[in-house]
């Protein structure tokens, strides 16, 4: 099969070569009357005689053609690249997601595939699709990687960096705060959904915006041609613009001169918690999002992640500090560090009067829970000293 991708707004002349024949055809694709998500007209394609044929709808048999075609090529979604990571029939506790899409900065993009046949498309759809975003919201980033995994049977690398941004921190915001694309792939686009995605597009957080894509599948002879026709997608980078004036992507400095500014009080603390943690191994990985969010990646001596020390910010709440070691209860007893180790950590937490409910929390529930968050403001140096001390019996620090 030959994809081309169609350009909007101007004279595109496609080149395309048919499976069986090695003589390239091209085919005109004058787009420069057609209004955004209007249907494509005027397309011919030229034969080896010279001769000029217009192509047949193909369509598609059953949506899991699209599927596949999406899956395989993710750079005809719009706003993904072609580097990113896709799952199909990713699970969720109502039913699978056709496609969900991470690219390298760790944005989310859900895909819905259906057909014109399918009385979803009208309605029922797109309560699914928001159903399916609902399943994400909040969900753990390691839990993310767990589902991902089970399903392509392929590792989720959480700790790969783009740009100076860890995938783990920008995904793990963009979970917690619910910012996702949402598209829905059709084969053809009617009114009624065009109206459904500007009311969706107008009334969804900032950080959601909403999609539909027609994508035409057509055939002449041995080629076939995809042609995606976007609806949405401006008033959807409309609202990504506004968004991305309000996120920062956050350091060590970053997040000093924003707590100079707002947070004055801890701005002590956590210089001294990065600098303790630092003398222990331990480096702080930024993030990227609205509020200030970073953490400490707590790796066992066998480079195993094991979780992390998150500060966030919370209105009313200041700079807190977040224990999330829910990595720990998943692994297998080889891969955690041994039990006279972890024994020893959650005693030396129990001994820090600030962290006596995180170590009961922790020890109750095998170390998968990672509440509560504890304000900055309630720790001591000696506090601070003690919590990366007891950090060090996991990382053999």
């Amino acid at each position: 099969m030959n994809i081309g991708e169609v350009l909007t707004g101007r004279l595109y002349i496609a080149m395309f070569k048919g499976p069986d024949d090695p003589r390239l055809v091209s085919a005109i694709l004058d787009r420069r009357n057609v209004g955004l998500g209007e249907a494509m007209g005027g397309i011919l394609i030229r034969q080896g005689d010279g001769t000029w044929l217009e192509p047949l709808e193909a369509g598609y048999g059953l949506e899991s053609e699209l599927q596949e075609i999406l899956a395989s090529h993710p750079e005809l979604i719009p706003g993904v690249s072609s580097a990113a990571k896709t799952c199909r029939e990713f699970q969720s506790d109502v039913g699978p997601a056709d496609i969900v899409v991470v690219d390298s900065t760790g944005e989310l993009t859900l895909v819905e595939c259906k057909l014109a046949s399918n009385p979803q498309i009208r309605r029922e759809v797109v309560g699914q699709m928001f159903d399916y975003a609902s399943r994400l919201w909040k969900m753990d980033v390691e839990e993310f990687a767990a589902k991902w995994q089970a399903r392509t049977s392929h590792p989720f690398i959480l700790d790969e960096v783009d740009g100076g941004i860890l995938l783990r921190g920008a995904l793990a915001r963009n979970l917690a705060d619910g910012s996702f694309r949402i598209v829905l792939a059709v084969d053809v686009i009617n009114p009624a959904l065009k109206r459904m995605i500007e009311y969706l597009n107008a009334m969804a957080g900032p950080g959601t915006s909403v999609i539909a894509v027609e994508y035409s599948r057509l055939r002449q002879g041995s080629v076939e041609i995809l042609m995606p026709h976007v609806y949405g997608q401006e008033l959807a980078e409309a609202k990504s613009v506004r968004n991305s004036r309000e996120v920062t992507a956050w350091d060590d400095g970053t997040y000093r001169s924003w707590l100079q500014d707002h947070d004055s009080e801890n701005l002590e603390r956590f210089d001294f918690f990065l600098t303790t943690a630092l003398a222990a191994g331990l480096t702080f990985a930024g993030s990227t999002s609205v509020h200030p969010a970073g953490s400490l990646p707590i790796l066992s001596r066998r480079n195993i992640r094991l979780g992390t020390v998150s500060f966030f910010y919370f209105s009313g709440q200041g700079t807190s500090v977040e224990i999330n070691l829910g990595r720990m209860a998943k692994l297998s007893d080889e891969e955690l560090p041994d039990a006279e180790a972890r024994d020893l950590f959650l005693q030396k937490l129990r001994d820090i009067p600030v962290l006596l409910e995180v170590a009961a929390n922790l020890k109750t529930s095998s170390f998968a829970s990672r509440k509560p968050n504890v304000p900055l403001s309630m720790f001591s140096k000696d506090a601070i000293q003690k919590a990366v001390d007891a950090l060090g019996t996991l990382t053999g620090a």
